[in-house]
């Protein structure tokens, strides 16, 4: 989601996403752009197969997340979302669904690649692989605490400057 940054420097402990198919593996994935056409995967939290419904998976380690990070979804090689226009493993919607305000969608590029294409902390080119631009909305969300709401609120509640 190209159009949905991170606002300030953050910490993630949790992702909360709505499941629409139980089989296979789904990821999300902390990324952040470097330039044009050069992005980097900082984080991937693994979303194992479960039943259809909403999961929070929580982060064991707290992750670093820095200003202007944005999250994505992507599949193993194989799929995920099964080529369809909407739905996959990760729920999401496209505007002709219909059914979702216009507000809610964000740019997303849509890359013929697969997990395995992804490796964390490399500069990886985009351009190399087939993609488009969609807009999509997904059932999908990063429960992120703000840097500077725990040094600065802990400090002033323990009482220190």
């Amino acid at each position: 989601m190209l159009n949905n940054r991170v606002t300030c420097d953050s910490t993630l402990r949790q992702i909360v996403y709505f499941r629409g198919d139980p089989e296979g593996t789904a990821f999300a994935g902390i990324w952040r752009q470097l330039s044009e056409d050069e992005y980097i995967l900082k984080h991937r939290i693994v979303l194992p197969p479960a039943a259809i419904g909403i999961y929070r998976v929580d982060v064991p380690d707290p992750l670093p997340i820095e200003r202007g990070d944005f999250l994505g979804v992507h599949y193993l090689r194989d799929g995920g979302d099964h080529g369809s226009a909407s739905g996959g493993i990760v729920v999401h919607s496209v505007p002709a669904d219909g059914v979702v305000d216009p507000t809610y969608f964000y740019q997303t590029l849509v890359v013929d690649a697969g997990d395995e294409d992804f490796p964390t902390d490399r500069t990886i080119r985009l351009s190399s692989f087939d993609s488009r631009l969609e807009s999509r909305a997904f059932a999908l969300q990063a429960i992120l605490v703000p840097d500077s709401l725990g040094q600065s609120s802990i400090s002033r509640f323990l009482g220190r400057n």
